[in-house]
């Protein structure tokens, strides 16, 4: 089985993500305004890409193991039912995304700068989603690619979580004691792209 690892800034955390076989993930660039409002209330703009893209692997909680400092994991939302980004607590880099239910077998996990050896497992960028928020002469892509089969992997993936059992092997359920900040609207709106 091939697996990469994914650490923060400081080296407090550090996650494995295996990928089994093909198709067991989907690596796609993200550039909507929360996306680039949670990398910039974090202080993390040098994570993002051309386009002020965020690059996640897509994949099912199965699939991950927290190796280290999961007791440094934070979750920053940015409204009250928003999506759960985990970040390291002392560096703030950006470390995954969940779904406000934790139960639901998806996790993101953003893979940062480029990465030789993690970019062989990977394979290259698949997607590109909400491109029409990418800052104009950023270097992003003109239009979407690949968005809605992307979704339809994430569904897929989901469903045979729940009809394999390994729904329940999720290590982010473990964590579910870590601190929520969730932003006002006031730190919101100071940290959105113009």
């Amino acid at each position: 089985m091939k697996c990469f690892e994914v650490e923060c800034k400081c080296g407090a955390v550090r996650l494995r993500v295996d990928v089994p076989r093909r198709g067991a993930g989907t690596r796609g660039v993200c550039h909507c305004k929360d996306c680039q409002t949670a990398a910039r209330a974090l202080g993390a703009q040098d994570l993002l890409g051309p386009g002020a893209g965020t690059d996640i692997w897509q994949m099912t909680p199965d699939k991950l193991c927290i190796v280290q400092g999961g007791e440094h994991l934070r979750v920053l939302r940015l409204s009250p039912k928003g999506l759960s980004r985990w970040h390291e607590g002392c560096c703030d880099t950006p470390m995954m995304n969940t779904l406000r239910k934790a139960t639901l077998p998806f996790v993101g996990v953003v893979l940062g700068a480029p990465d030789v050896a993690r970019d062989k497992i990977t394979g290259p960028v698949f997607a590109h989603a909400f491109t029409a928020s990418a800052p104009p002469g950023t270097g992003g892509p003109l239009k979407d690619v690949n968005f809605a089969r992307t979704g339809l992997g994430v569904v897929t993936r989901m469903i045979g979580a729940y009809l394999s059992g390994k729904s329940g092997e999720n290590p982010v359920l473990g964590l579910m004691d870590a601190p929520v900040r969730v932003l006002s609207l006031e730190e919101r709106k100071a940290a959105t792209p113009a």
